[in-house]
């Protein structure tokens, strides 16, 4: 399906996984369908991946924490420039915000802005 440490577009990723072009958790038939990390927003990706207050990032946060199985994992490079890092699955979610908070560390996004972290193992 992908090739380790390759680059995709948005288009190629949605074409394959389907799900939103523009969503960092895409989601199809009620199920997260890949994971295309900002660096920025997601350092400690893609062990790590941080969700934000937001209804569209709460809802993700909770879906993907909630399913089984792997998803691929794509980390921005530049520009409509994501490279595959390999399939994971969630190992914990963390909500309380204590616990989220650590996260926040080098990330774009203030403690307070944290409403998940999803723990991710590779497959």
């Amino acid at each position: 399906m992908f090739e380790m440490n390759k680059n995709y577009s948005r288009e190629y990723i949605h074409t394959v996984c389907g799900g939103s072009k523009q969503a960092f958790l895409p989601t199809k038939n009620g199920k997260v369908v890949a994971a295309c990390l900002r660096p920025d927003l997601n350092p400690h990706a893609p062990e790590v991946i941080l969700c934000d207050g937001g209804a569209a990032a709460r809802a993700a946060g909770r879906t993907l924490a909630r399913q089984a199985g792997e998803i691929p994992v794509f980390i921005k490079i530049e520009t409509d420039s994501f490279r595959y890092v390999g399939q994971f699955a969630v190992s914990e979610s963390l909500t309380a915000p204590l616990d989220c908070a650590p996260y926040a560390h080098r990330s774009s996004f203030t403690a307070a802005q944290i409403s998940r972290v999803i723990k991710m193992n590779r497959c």
